[in-house]
């Protein structure tokens, strides 16, 4: 069943290649997608290639009739049948065309006849996309609700570097896929913390945990798709940052105990989702120098105990008087409800997500998660097994209140 229906519409810039890309994104995730080309782009790519990629006639000339649904007016129809409307590449031409409303191909016709939400992925000369005129044009469509993916620095057709090089295809994704969720948290500040913390033995070696981060980076993604500012403050990971999302790196504990009151300093109110794996221990002493074979067998080390993060910076939003919201995390083995129970109460926390992590189906570096939610006021729900991004929303929608 498809997720959503999504229209590419396609102007005549060396990025063309993206909305193929962005397409094998889009049918990745369980959506329909259709293409509409402006007469310029063919020259680039044949619309041969769209239609055996999408299974769908492609709609290149505005003297086509492809009745979709019985109205013989091709552009009308697709303006109907889409709930995204993305323009991946969009040239200078195609995004100034729309913006004074001309309407003399397929794609700006569309742009001026569908209800859609609408998104623009501009790709051009760094020249042409600095133009007062191009950034004009762009912020009236920002006005009039396109959402504008922004290009990058990167190098240009034209041999140089600069801004201009369109965004990376799985943001561009991203902001199609975020169109289809409701915009529930939108206004509020959200940090997640994400992956494991390391622990310095000495300048070679430390310890750490089997976390992959998968739920949490699912989890500041979702928040972003819907509507929330997020803060994703992370450990080592090997993990894209979710697009819209401002991404902090830390290494240890008490790294990230200082991250978080620094984001903590910045805001009056904000929700704070401990989905960091947090080592409780460390070595008591970090060696200067990498420790060295003895032939004595081995060597010892002697722990310490962390602070519980959590509670630290309960403590710390409370002595600034901020307000902030906290849920938290239980990767349990054993006693799952009874040890999430536990730390409810003595962490301050709105709700804690407890998960089994012997289980190999959901467990470290899956992309599938099951969860218990559990409330301060006792009230348990299950979140049966489902992809992370899923489970994500399921967690986040509770904070919509």
């Amino acid at each position: 069943m498809s997720k959503g229906k999504v229209v590419l519409g396609v102007s005549a810039s060396i990025a063309i290649y993206k909305s193929l890309e962005v397409l094998s994104k889009l049918k990745k995730r369980g959506f329909d997608v259709r293409f509409v080309l402006t007469k310029e782009s063919k020259e680039l790519i044949s619309p041969v290639i769209f239609k055996a990629l999408t299974n769908h006639e492609v709609y290149d000339d505005v003297m086509k009739e492809l009745d979709l649904d019985g109205t013989n007016i091709t552009h009308v129809s697709f303006a109907k049948w889409a709930d995204v409307f993305a323009i991946v590449p969009a040239t200078a031409n195609i995004i100034s065309k729309i913006s004074c409303g001309i309407a003399d191909d397929p794609v700006s016709l569309i742009a001026l006849a569908t209800d859609a939400k609408k998104i623009i992925a501009p790709a051009m000369n760094s020249h042409m996309y600095l133009n007062p005129i191009v950034q004009e044009h762009l912020e009236k469509l920002k006005s009039l609700g396109w959402f504008i993916v922004e290009p990058v620095e990167g190098e240009l057709a034209c041999n140089t570097v600069g801004v201009g090089h369109i965004a990376d295809e799985n943001h561009i994704a991203d902001s199609i896929e975020s169109c289809f969720y409701p915009d529930i948290l939108k206004g509020k500040k959200i940090i997640v913390t994400a992956g494991p913390t390391s622990e310095a033995i000495d300048p070679v070696r430390y310890l750490t945990n089997r976390s992959s981060g998968k739920m949490g980076f699912a989890l500041a993604k979702m928040a972003k798709y819907l509507g929330a500012g997020v803060t994703l403050i992370t450990g080592r990971v090997c993990l894209e940052t979710p697009f819209g999302v401002r991404r902090v790196d830390v290494s240890s504990t008490l790294d990230m105990l200082n991250a978080l009151k620094k984001e903590i300093e910045r805001e009056n109110e904000l929700t704070v989702i401990m989905a960091a794996a947090i080592a409780d221990f460390k070595p008591e002493k970090r060696e200067d120098k990498k420790i060295k074979k003895d032939g004595n067998g081995g060597f010892g080390l002697h722990f310490i105990e962390n602070p519980d993060v959590t509670v630290e910076i309960g403590k710390y939003a409370k002595s600034l008087k901020k307000t902030v919201k906290l849920v938290g995390f239980a990767a349990e083995t054993h006693d799952l409800l009874e040890n999430a129970k536990k730390k409810i109460e003595k962490k301050g926390l709105e709700f804690i997500v407890a998960n089994d992590v012997k289980r190999s189906d959901i467990a470290f570096g899956s992309d599938y998660n099951e969860v218990v939610i559990i409330h301060k006021n006792g009230e348990i729900e299950r979140v049966e097994r489902s992809e992370k991004l899923k489970v994500a929303y399921e967690i986040l929608r509770r904070l919509a209140w």
